[in-house]
């Protein structure tokens, strides 16, 4: 039966796909919010909705949520409070706890959600398999300016090293289309067997 997990975006999607190749086989959907800060509460109501309705027509078995942790804006406790005012406003029903499942009655569906801690950008950063120190360099630079966000920061370093230190320079003329976690993993660029990588293995598993 079909299996939906609710992400953030395209680098997520194809995050998740990489480390667990098999989704298409499970018959498991990636869905994007595009995005899902502190702001994104109407993104995620709209996705569960979605979810709902589509559920009435094709059956569902499991909804996981996998989403950044952003501990600048949240920590466990109070992102398990932001997805629950989407899930009780859609379904009428709440997560105890990260990790496990929740039955959904209105559909005979279960959800579930997980946090990636702190967030994806950083997560790649803690994985990347090969030299870093063009990345490392211009990070470096963008660490001193205090006026940036830290989490503008983060997300620069993954785009740093795939453009400047596994991207060759034709490929970096067309960007869009290389400097991306998709090319960049066909070029082994990332370490998706890393330790740090086992409790989403473990959530992915679930489904």
């Amino acid at each position: 039966m079909r299996k939906i997990i609710i992400l953030e975006g395209k680098q997520d999607a194809a995050f998740v796909k990489a480390l667990a190749p098999d989704v298409e086989t499970r018959e498991i959907e990636i869905q994007e919010l595009g995005g899902a800060g502190k702001d994104a509460i109407k993104a995620l109501k709209i996705a569960l909705t979605r979810v709902k309705n589509d559920a009435l027509l094709k059956p569902v078995d499991k909804i996981g949520i996998l989403l950044d942790l952003d501990p600048a804006d949240f920590n466990e406790a109070s992102k398990l409070a932001f997805v629950n005012a989407a899930v009780i406003d859609v379904f009428g029903i709440q997560l105890e706890e990260v990790g496990h499942f929740c039955e959904i009655p209105d559909i005979e569906a279960r959800l579930a959600c997980h946090f990636i801690s702190p967030n994806l950008d950083v997560l790649l950063k803690q994985i990347a398999a090969k030299s870093s120190l063009r990345a490392d360099c211009l990070h470096a630079c963008l660490e001193s300016q205090t006026h940036i966000k830290q989490k503008e920061k983060e997300k620069a370093w993954p785009l740093y090293y795939m453009r400047w230190d596994i991207c060759d320079v034709k490929e970096r003329e067309n960007g869009a289309k290389h400097v991306n976690f998709s090319h960049t993993y066909s070029k082994g660029a990332w370490n998706l067997e890393a330790p740090i990588l086992e409790d989403l293995k473990a959530f992915l598993a679930l489904f």
